[in-house]
């Protein structure tokens, strides 16, 4: 069984080194045996790749994936395709998720038979530290806006940068995802409930990161007009 985790990143040289050092460390010599750890760089031009040859080198990540072109869900897409994992996940860099759920989020697909398991922050048992008013109200509105359209979705937060799927049932679903950006994540679980895919809901720690570069405004707006353009697409039949 490998299991590959997958982490997007963007101009994350300061940061990167002590990251994945710290993600390394939490898990025991036997889990990390079946761990393949991936840094997708899209379009850094800090020093990221050197932080990152330096990790390749002392074998702490497995493989470095630069791609030229901006947008963290084209790298996670490229990422998924290039895999040939049984389990496929991706992780902020910021580690925002408690690494404690990452086992969770992988056994509810190779032990209890989901297609793909997502972190939710919005459950009724998940806990939230350090998020700013306006972030929380920004998400539950986001989430509130899915449900208008999407009303059958059942999904509590599709934005958590913590999942993990069967890579074998995600892969044809990602040959309709469209967003190579923040709406990504959206895209993806909705049209997975297109296909009827077994998706579990896991509630998380999450910890706000304060040095966050996701600029809540134009992140807003590209996740509305993606709704609506999805909402039409998927009005249309997809040949599953």
């Amino acid at each position: 069984m490998k299991i590959e985790v997958i982490f997007p990143v963007y101009n994350e040289g300061s940061t990167i080194y002590d990251q994945i050092k710290k993600f390394n460390e939490f898990f025991d010599i036997d889990f990390k045996k079946n761990l393949y750890i991936t840094v997708a760089d899209n379009g850094s031009n800090d020093n990221t790749f050197k932080i990152c040859n330096d990790l390749l080198n002392k074998k702490l990540i497995n493989n470095y994936l630069s791609i030229s072109q901006k947008g963290r869900g084209r790298a996670i897409k490229q990422s998924i395709i290039n895999s040939d994992a049984d389990i496929v996940s991706y992780m902020d860099i910021d580690l925002s998720t408690d690494l404690d759920h990452f086992k969770d989020l992988v056994e509810s697909i190779y032990l209890r038979g989901h297609d793909i398991s997502i972190g939710s922050r919005l459950s009724k048992t998940s806990t939230v530290i350090g998020r700013k008013k306006i972030r929380e109200f920004t998400s539950r509105a986001y989430n509130l806006l899915i449900k208008i359209y999407f009303p059958k979705s059942k999904i509590k937060d599709m934005q958590c940068g913590f999942k993990a799927f069967s890579r074998k049932k995600i892969l044809k679903v990602l040959n309709y995802v469209e967003n190579n950006r923040w709406f990504f994540d959206t895209e993806l679980i909705l049209i997975a409930r297109k296909f009827n895919l077994k998706i579990d809901q896991i509630p998380v720690k999450w910890t706000d990161d304060p040095n966050t570069s996701v600029n809540i405004i134009s992140t807003a707006i590209e996740d509305i007009v993606g709704l609506t353009k999805l909402r039409l697409k998927l009005l249309k039949k997809i040949d599953k």
